[in-house]
C-alpha cells in the first residue's frame, strides 16, 4: 500500500497497530483517514467511531476499507466512504481524490492524510499501516 500511496505522489507514515494510529491522528492532524476495520489490538470500526466521535476529528474524512461484509452497513453509517476488499486501486484511489475534493495528489500544497490498514492491496499481508499521506510540495 505504501508503494502505491507513494507512486501517487503522497507521503505516507506508519503505525503499528490501532492504538498507535490514533496517537499519530492526533500529532500529525491529517487531511484523510484510510482505515482497515480489522486491525489488530483494536477493532477499526472502534477507531473509526472515536475519530468520528471526537470534536475535533468529527470533520476528518475517513475511507474504511474490509473484507467484512458484516461490518459494512456499520461503515457506511461513519465513514466517508467504504471500499470492500479486494478493491479495484483505481476505485480506492477515486474515493481518496474525490474526498480530497481534487482531481490528483500533486494538485494540491502538501497536507497529511492518515491512515490504518492492514494487508496490501486487499490482501490480508499482516501488519497495520496508518499513513499519513500527503502530497509533495
Amino acid at each position: 500500500m505504501r508503494d502505491l500511496l507513494t507512486d501517487e505522489g503522497y507521503e505516507v507514515l506508519e503505525a503499528s497497530n490501532g492504538f498507535a494510529a490514533l496517537r499519530l491522528v492526533e500529532r500529525q492532524a491529517p487531511t484523510l483517514v484510510l482505515l482497515d476495520l480489522v486491525l489488530p489490538e483494536q477493532s477499526g470500526l472502534d477507531l473509526l467511531t472515536v475519530l468520528k466521535s471526537t470534536r475535533t476529528k468529527t470533520h476528518m474524512p475517513v475511507v474504511a476499507v474490509t473484507a467484512r461484509t458484516d461490518l459494512l452497513a456499520r461503515a457506511s453509517e461513519l465513514a466517508d466512504a467504504v471500499v470492500a476488499k479486494p478493491f479495484d486501486v483505481e476505485e480506492l484511489l477515486a474515493k481518496i481524490s474525490v474526498i480530497r475534493g481534487r482531481s490528483s495528489p500533486r494538485a494540491n500544497a502538501a497536507k497529511p492524510i492518515a491512515s490504518a490498514r492492514s494487508g496490501q492491496h486487499g490482501a490480508n499481508r499482516g501488519g497495520l499501516y496508518a499513513q499519513t499521506i500527503s502530497p509533495p510540495p
